[in-house]
């Protein structure tokens, strides 16, 4: 696939060949372009943009990474969105892989959390987060799941009733 030099418009959303849309915010006077991931809000300044025939871009490097708030970000159907977009691109069986392997990762970090050893244990359950609602997304089975979990709440409260003779 052929690449060319490119200047992003501000307010303008690119497909990245790295995965993700990115809004151009704005360019500067060298060319480069601030860029901001819709999803993640991750926002960096873009090094030699370049766009290729299917209309999806990249950079050569990046800098002034970081993470900024934005209005809205990652609203319910923008997140749906995205993972939607990711069970389309990847497929059945490699998500279901990633989702089995993001929950070995958790298990991981909660045995070095429990060993005393450094641990990135929020991380790995915001990736097992992802993982679990592209499932739901596969498996076509949210109702159910919602409907199971508050069972399985109510279940849990009555045990806790059970044993200390209130429920919470």
């Amino acid at each position: 696939m052929n690449r060319k030099p490119f200047t992003p418009q501000p307010g303008t959303g690119y497909w990245n060949q790295g995965g993700g849309t990115f809004d151009c915010l704005s360019v500067l006077d060298d060319g480069r372009a601030v860029m901001r991931n819709r999803a993640s809000g991750w926002t960096l300044t873009a090094h030699g943009v370049g766009i290729y025939d299917d209309g999806s871009i990249d950079w050569d490097y990046s800098t002034d990474g970081r993470f900024e708030e934005k209005q809205g970000q990652q609203d319910a159907a923008e997140i749906m969105a995205v993972l939607t977009a990711a069970v389309d691109t990847w497929g059945k069986a490699a998500q279901v892989d990633m989702a089995i392997e993001e929950m070995a990762e958790l298990q991981k970090e909660l045995l070095n959390e429990r060993r005393g050893r450094n641990n990135h244990i929020a991380e790995e359950m915001a990736d097992v987060r992802i993982m679990l609602q592209q499932m739901e997304i596969i498996f076509q089975n949210g109702g159910d799941v919602e409907r199971i979990f508050r069972e399985k709440v109510a279940r849990l409260d009555q045990r806790l009733h059970d044993r200390k003779g209130a429920a919470l």
